[in-house]
């Protein structure tokens, strides 16, 4: 409200200072009124703050308004979701254990010394026939069986028309015996057709088998013995047989896995225990 007080006799100058007085006085009427509209305004806010208060289980919060102008300090935040950018992650395995956590570590267990595949015999369909007889591999007139005893001649040997040999010294290593009579060795398959044959042979083709027979690659995969020790030892595996001369023993088990490992042939369970108790004591 305006309120102007004048007398009578008033100057123009009196009546100026009151309008003026009038001025301050509706300065802090509006002044107040801001207070008011800001109080009324603070109201607002903290009506609408009152409102997001509400249970999420009433209103998604996707849906709550946008609160503006200022909050109570009391008032609880608005709740926000801002988009993350995800980081690819790789899982750990579940196989493989923390690397801080101890390695749990067991002594390695020995290394088998026979090195070979362990299996049960291949039973039945042998035939000798199925493998073939000495051959002239090379084609100087010589078979399989005269080349054995030219190489395993302790003496120089004479050969003849038709290969044939004089002359000539022969050592069988099975049983200590020595004669110049190649007539009375045989030539022995250190591993015997039939045991080739349970062991793997008898999956092989015929020049497989051609060539086992006539094996010459390398030395003492066929002998020169006595016939006697080779028709004693017949088809045996060293767990069956062993040469009578025991100082030959531990050559005769290293040959006899040389020559399975060379043609990939197996052992079985027996054989196997035997040569690596063979090998332990060599």
């Amino acid at each position: 409200m305006l309120f102007v007080v004048a007398s009578c006799g008033s100057s123009p100058s009196d009546v100026v200072a009151i309008e003026v007085d009038n001025s301050i006085s509706v300065e802090n009427t509006e002044s107040t009124s801001s207070t008011a509209a800001a109080s009324s305004t603070l109201a607002v806010s903290t009506t609408q703050v009152v409102v997001t208060s509400v249970p999420a289980t009433s209103m998604p919060i996707t849906t709550a308004p946008t609160i503006s102008g200022p909050t109570t300090p009391n008032s609880p935040a608005p709740i926000t979701t801002t988009p993350t950018t995800p980081v690819a992650t790789s899982p750990t395995p579940t196989t493989q254990p923390p690397t801080t956590q101890p390695q749990t570590t067991q002594p390695p267990a020995p290394s088998d010394p026979v090195g070979l595949r362990i299996e049960p015999e291949y039973v039945g369909g042998y035939d000798r026939d199925l493998f073939a007889d000495w051959y002239d591999a090379d084609r100087n007139g010589c078979n399989t069986r005269k080349e054995v005893l030219i190489a395993e001649s302790l003496d120089p040997v004479q050969i003849g028309s038709g290969c044939t040999i004089t002359g000539g010294r022969w050592f069988s290593i099975y049983d200590n015996v020595e004669t110049t009579d190649s007539s009375k060795f045989d030539i022995d398959h250190m591993v015997p057709l039939s045991e080739a044959w349970g062991s793997g042979a008898w999956n092989w083709n015929t020049d497989q088998r051609k060539h086992f027979a006539n094996d010459l690659d390398q030395p003492f995969f066929l002998i020169a013995v006595t016939a006697s020790s080779n028709r004693s030892k017949s088809d045996r595996d060293p767990a069956e047989w062993m040469p009578p001369n025991s100082g030959y023993h531990c050559e005769y088990v290293r040959i006899w896995i040389e020559i399975k490992r060379a043609w990939d042939l197996s052992v079985d369970q027996a054989e196997h225990n035997y040569l690596a108790q063979k090998l332990a004591s060599c």
